[in-house]
């Protein structure tokens, strides 16, 4: 048990008087916990802490915009998490090595171009995010990266290009029911990937680029299967608590000896479950996949054009090209019926002909 010496600030406002506590570890003279933090209210309390922490732990924080330069008293500054409260936007300082949110209100982390950052570990861990942080690919030095227990569904694997560094990834116990990319992604350094705990019905892995992921999580989802020898350092696959069908698995265990990779042994599967039986890349299921993502997005803009007013316009303009379409394929109908029908006469015609012929040469 790390003891902390305490400090009790107090801020005294016309409505009511609010306490800004803080705890300095005795163990870790660097750390200090910071209870009822608000901002701006709280900036002048701040600067009474050792200006040597690095280390800063925010318990229930009230804040709406929160500036990069709230921690510039503090130089050595490195590690910033935030636990419960609100922190509705906060701006990333570029200097940070560790940013972490923890069940706090968030709506939104700013993250700009250009900037040098030093963040190699993230976490955003139960705040309801729903859509990864935009430029997120501008931390080019992160290594960790937590996005569990959140409300993502969707997930657009471009956004992680640039990250080299990484090696691992989480995007457990979200609502995902589709991660894609529309090309080549390339993680080299990426070695554990975390999807378990999600929606996802196929997952086409057919153009990562991961040399050395070896640990694959992909527990509680509903696939029916995985081109699993497309990753060549697998060492653990958890795909536990999915529908697979029982010639996936079959062809599993035959193409890769279960005494040769132990953790494959016990796969469950589902008698009545169906599906192309894959394991490897490029396959059939590889074009159906790109079929589904087309599929998928159609329905999507289809689904934001009936939701939204301000498209109502768009909406009228795609189903007057619809309709459009649609004329055009009569129209490709009936030439074609039109062709048809001059072809059928010239056969007769040449028909009568030979008929006629034969007749002639009889006589």
């Amino acid at each position: 048990m790390q003891g902390f010496s305490v400090i009790i600030l107090i801020i005294i406002s016309i409505d009511d008087i609010k306490s800004l506590s803080v705890r300095q570890s005795e163990h870790r003279k660097n750390e200090v916990e910071i209870h009822d933090f608000s901002w701006p209210a709280s900036a002048a309390k701040m600067k009474k802490i050792i200006p040597d922490t690095q280390k800063f732990i925010f318990h229930r924080a009230y804040v709406g915009n929160l500036p990069h330069y709230f921690t510039d008293e503090f130089k050595k500054c490195s590690q910033i998490e935030f636990h419960y409260g609100s922190v509705h936007s906060i701006q990333m300082n570029p200097k940070l090595y560790l940013f972490g949110l923890y069940k706090t209100i968030t709506d939104n982390v700013t993250i700009e171009r250009g900037k040098d950052y030093q963040l190699k570990i993230f976490r955003c861990i139960e705040i309801n995010l729903k859509q990864i942080p935009k430029n997120i690919n501008q931390l080019k030095k992160l290594e960790v990266l937590d996005f569990s227990n959140n409300l993502l569904e969707t997930v657009q694997l471009e956004q992680f290009i640039g990250l080299d560094n990484l090696e691992t990834l989480s995007l457990s116990s979200n609502n995902l029911k589709h991660i894609y990319s529309n090309g080549p992604l390339s993680l080299p350094s990426l070695i554990n990937l975390y999807l378990d705990k999600n929606q996802l019905q196929y997952v086409d892995v057919c153009e990562w680029v991961m040399p050395y992921l070896t640990n694959i999580d992909l527990r509680a989802n509903n696939l029916t299967f995985f081109t699993v020898n497309h990753f060549r350092e697998l060492k653990v696959l958890e795909i536990s608590g999915n529908p697979l069908s029982c010639g996936w698995k079959d062809r599993l265990l035959r193409k890769n000896p279960s005494q040769h990779n132990p953790y494959f042994a016990n796969l469950f599967c589902e008698e009545r479950s169906v599906g192309m039986f894959e394991l490897d890349c490029p396959s059939y299921f590889h074009l159906q996949q790109q079929i589904y993502t087309i599929y998928y997005w159609l329905k999507q803009i289809e689904g934001k054009i009936n939701s939204s007013q301000q498209d109502s316009n768009l909406g009228d303009r795609i189903e007057t090209f619809e309709d459009q379409l649609k004329n055009l394929t009569s129209l490709v109908i009936e030439q074609q019926n039109v062709s048809n029908d001059i072809i059928e006469a010239m056969y007769r015609t040449d028909i009568e002909r030979a008929s006629r012929g034969n007749v002639s040469n009889r006589h």
